[in-house]
């Protein structure tokens, strides 16, 4: 489905990019029942003086997924919409009208997850007949229609983006107060401490804002949080909401702005923390789609301790990695996993694929000792970003030997020639394989029956343009990445 997707897009782009309708054009009319069985009317909105915004969309386009999972169309409609400002709508449009309630709902065979759950404007199924009438070419594609009836494409652009459009470009005066909340609290605990929830409350309507009163839902055990102060156009304000010791799903609603009521909800996981020792090993198998993946270990003042950038996988499918990570020191850390498209390493979903698999183990020596976290994508369970928290309790050292600990690459940057210096644990094949950032192989090497301990190799990039490489070693049953650069 993903490839598929892919080629039906360039092929829509590539025949019908230009039949778009052209910014400046007047917006077409329509009327239509959305999945509540409320009936809207474009034209009856803009006749109020709102802005209009419409994501035509298809519940298997993964692009349009992953903007879904941004919340920005949520975040607008939260403060600008009818129980915001009221000067804005949003509509989510599915353009292909074979899809069915059950792949809104993310159960159905052509789905990329649940559209409805947490989405507050409201969906419109079966609207391919508009989006033809929009010249519609490809997903998602999302216009913003001036109270004048004056549309332009905005596209996957950000919040601030949006509103500069929704309401500078349309000239669209925005009504009050019009707070917007971005959660900046903790969204940890480690060793069962304390932790304070709080977030950040921008106002970005014409009135100041002087009272706010919150739900804070911490696994269904709700607390109203009240503020008072005064936050003027273009200000903003921490909003502390109090201090908690569970762990769990936090949803942070705005219900009342001014004294009067209002809609703007955020949600959190607050994840704990599992003990390990200060030596830990990350083990990801790649699906078919290895550029999607990545991660982050970071200490609990957010400083990177190591990491594996999303797309430095690229090339290399279905492949074992191992990466030994010193902590350095006893504390709190934070495992994150990430995958671009949203899917996690659920990969059979798409066809004859194998799933990935990905787990933080703690280590003491060569010796696992406890699991951290551990996922199978044959489970069926999608992520784009996946957490763990760890409190490492026990010094231990990395293992003397470990592949991914012991590689040098020398010199690096390199005119052509360059060298592979690595330790291995066991006796075994070994091979390299060198890409480019496109995922394309450049260099293949079999270096053969290697035996266990110190191996050399030589590593000839002279035959490759200049630019960045992603060196892939294999050797005694382990796997390990490092970049190369080519002058």
């Amino acid at each position: 489905m993903k490839q598929f997707f892919s080629l039906v897009a360039a092929a829509m782009i590539s025949m019908g990019a230009f039949a778009q309708l052209p910014d400046g054009s007047a917006a077409p009319d329509w009327t239509a029942t959305d999945i509540n069985g409320v009936e809207h009317n474009l034209q009856s909105y803009l006749d109020q003086g709102m802005t209009v915004i419409l994501d035509f969309s298809a519940t298997w386009c993964g692009p349009c997924w992953a903007y879904h999972n941004t919340h920005v169309l949520r975040d607008l409609y939260d403060t600008f919409g009818p129980d915001g400002t009221g000067d804005l709508m949003v509509f989510y449009m599915e353009g292909d009208d074979t899809t069915t309630q059950a792949d809104l709902e993310g159960t159905g065979t052509a789905t990329a997850g649940d559209w409805i759950t947490g989405t507050t404007y409201p969906i419109i199924d079966n609207t391919g007949s508009i989006f033809d009438d929009y010249a519609g070419a490809y997903y998602p594609t999302i216009y913003t229609i001036c109270p004048d009836g004056i549309l332009t494409e905005s596209g996957q652009a950000s919040f601030d983006a949006h509103v500069g459009v929704a309401f500078g470009d349309c000239e669209n005066a925005i009504t009050g107060a019009a707070p917007l909340c971005s959660y900046n609290g903790a969204t940890a605990s480690c060793g069962g401490a304390a932790w304070m929830a709080s977030t950040e409350m921008s106002n970005l309507g014409s009135e100041n804002v002087t009272s706010a009163t919150f739900e804070v839902t911490l696994n269904g055990n709700t607390n109203i949080v009240n503020w008072t102060g005064d936050v003027a156009t273009g200000g903003s304000a921490t909003v502390e909401l109090g201090e908690y010791t569970e762990t769990g799903d936090l949803n942070v609603t705005l219900v009342e702005v001014n004294m009067m009521d209002w809609a703007a909800a955020e949600d959190v996981t607050i994840i704990g923390s599992v003990e390990s020792t200060t030596y830990v090993q990350v083990r990801v198998t790649t699906d078919n789609w290895p550029e999607e993946t990545g991660w982050v270990i970071n200490d609990d003042m957010g400083n990177e301790i190591a990491s594996v950038a999303v797309g430095s996988l690229a090339g290399s499918a279905d492949t074992p990695f191992t990466w030994d990570v010193g902590l350095g020191d006893v504390g709190c850390y934070t495992f994150t996993m990430f995958d671009a498209y949203g899917d996690g390493l659920y990969a059979s979903q798409w066809g004859n694929y194998t799933d990935g698999t990905a787990g933080v183990y703690s280590m003491d020596g060569s010796m696992e000792v406890g699991v951290v976290f551990e996922y199978d994508g044959a489970s069926g369970v999608e992520f784009s970003e996946a957490n763990a928290g760890l409190e490492a309790t026990t010094v231990a050292g990395l293992v003397e030997g470990a592949l991914s600990s012991t590689v040098n690459v020398f010199p690096n940057p390199t005119a052509g020639a360059t060298n592979i210096e690595f330790n291995t644990k066991a006796a075994g094949m070994a091979t390299v394989e060198v890409y480019n950032l496109i995922g394309e192989r450049v260099v293949f090497n079999t270096l053969g029956n290697l035996p266990a301990g110190l191996n050399r190799a030589n590593l000839d990039l002279s035959g490759v343009e200049a630019g960045i490489y992603l060196v892939n070693l294999n050797a005694g049953g382990e796997t390990t990445t490092m970049r190369v650069t080519k002058q």
